[in-house]
């Protein structure tokens, strides 16, 4: 089903309204490819929500279907992908480019103001029908990131400072204030309320403690720094190490939030990749694949996971390391904006820094994520039924506990923590679909309760 675009109108009436001035001589100027004003309008919306699509680091299909429905395009995820790498739109250079366009339109602005005229300045409108297409654009997935908001921040400041720099008109767009935060959110998140945020995260004891400490000591330094003292060089840089589920990506998000508050890091987003998102299958490719990670990662946070994977293979063609040199040059170049957060099995994690020298100097800071116990496990599995508004009873309390005793107690390597969690929970809800779909009249107890019978057979 097509999705309801309000910005579909809107493209429609910009369109038209670049149709009206083609023949405008001042257009001309800027315009000298035979291309028209609305096709290269049209065009730069593209390049605009290429580029907020790879905020993430993922292209998700509803993004390219949003693209396709809007303009008649039938781009495919990897199309898109391609085209961003090949016109480096997700880089700092596409984020200072002004369109051709925005060009256009502040010119005709000002010659009408130089002749008295009172109309409506069209840069104007052009601001606030991207500010509406972007907005539209990071939440037609249903999954608005904070990069996502963050880039779309990025690009619509540049808009608004352009015009405000270079228009004549007393333009409403100086007393704007660009977006900061996800809709339906009150202003930025503070530092405190980051350290409240990894502190109401379940179990992780000694992360909490390795994390607080190591920002008490950047403020530290911080202050010396402000007071004229000398101050300690302190490595951003860290190794997680632990098993899976137990915390690693959502600690790494957080950080890269409290290091941007820190002015640490300029954006504070988190890019995440494994040894694909990094190593190419032929010669030389693999350090232009991870040059495009660095780009997407700058003023935040790359989180490597299963960062042994690199270097695990020490025979054959295997370019796992040529990532890693490329990888520690580029955190060098750009150690002034730039976070790398490596992560896997504590074993192998050892393994991996032992590789490389480079490894060893950069990475001198381990944090240890250990796996949940039952009673942890058990928390988790609370939370995410108060987070869908479900509740649960004794028997299925009772029994829900004793499934994470058992588990705890027989745990093998591939134990996934607060995955198998997930999972418990996510076939419970299945299970009391099933048992609920065929009554009549289901009440809203029913509705909010998981019961001993949802979760008798389940096996984790």
């Amino acid at each position: 089903m097509p999705m309801e675009l309000k910005s579909k109108e809107q493209v429609e009436i910009l369109c038209s309204t670049c149709d009206s001035l083609q023949d405008v001589y001042i257009v001309k100027k800027y315009i000298t490819d035979g291309q028209s004003l609305t096709q290269i309008l049209q065009e730069e919306c593209i390049c605009f929500l290429m580029y907020l699509s790879a905020s993430d680091g993922t292209i998700a299909k509803k993004e390219a279907e949003f693209i396709n429905q809007l303009f008649d395009k039938k781009y495919s995820t990897d199309e898109i992908n391609i085209r961003i790498q090949q016109e480096n739109l997700y880089s700092a250079a596409f984020e200072k480019l002004i369109p051709v366009s925005l060009q256009c339109l502040v010119a005709i602005d000002n010659e009408n103001a130089n002749a008295n005229k009172k109309v409506a300045p069209i840069s104007e409108q052009f601001f606030s029908f991207f500010e509406l297409l972007g907005k539209e654009f990071i939440a037609c997935d249903e999954n608005v990131s904070d990069s996502e908001v963050e880039d779309l921040t990025i690009y619509l400041t540049m808009l608004k400072e352009y015009i405000i720099k270079e228009s004549r008109f007393n333009t409403s767009l100086k007393g704007k204030v660009i977006i900061n935060a996800k809709d339906g959110e009150k202003g930025e998140q503070t530092l405190q309320d980051l350290l409240n945020e990894l502190d109401s995260l379940v179990g992780l004891a000694v992360v909490k403690n390795d994390v607080n400490s190591l920002i008490n000591l950047l403020q530290i330094q911080q202050i010396r720094k402000e007071r004229g003292l000398k101050t300690l060089p302190v490595s951003l840089h860290l190794v997680f190490m632990g098993n899976p589920g137990t915390g690693k990506t959502t600690v790494a998000r957080l950080l890269a939030k409290i290091y941007k508050k820190l002015g640490l890091l300029s954006k504070g987003q988190l890019i995440e990749v494994d040894r694909s998102g990094l190593v190419a299958g032929y010669v030389g490719q693999t350090a232009l694949k991870v040059q495009e990670v660095i780009e997407k990662a700058m003023g935040g946070v790359l989180f490597i996971d299963e960062a042994y994977a690199l270097t695990v293979n020490n025979y054959g063609q295997d370019y796992g390391h040529e990532a890693v040199e490329t990888l520690l040059k580029a955190m060098e170049d750009n150690r002034a904006d730039l976070v790398v957060i490596v992560a896997g099995y504590p074993d192998l994690m050892r393994q991996f820094l032992v590789s490389n020298p480079g490894l060893q100097s950069r990475f001198n800071k381990f944090i240890q994520f250990d796996d949940y116990t039952p009673s942890e496990l058990f928390e988790i599995f609370c939370g995410m039924c108060r987070n869908a508004d479900m509740k649960i009873d004794d028997d299925c309390k009772n029994y829900v506990m004793r499934v994470f005793e058992r588990k705890c107690a027989t745990k093998n390597k591939t134990f996934a923590n607060g995955r198998e969690v997930r999972n418990f929970f996510e076939k419970a809800i299945v299970n009391q679909a099933n048992r609920l779909i065929t009554r009549g009249n289901v009440s809203d107890d029913e509705l909010i309760f998981l019961t001993y019978e949802d979760v008798a057979n389940i096996h984790i």
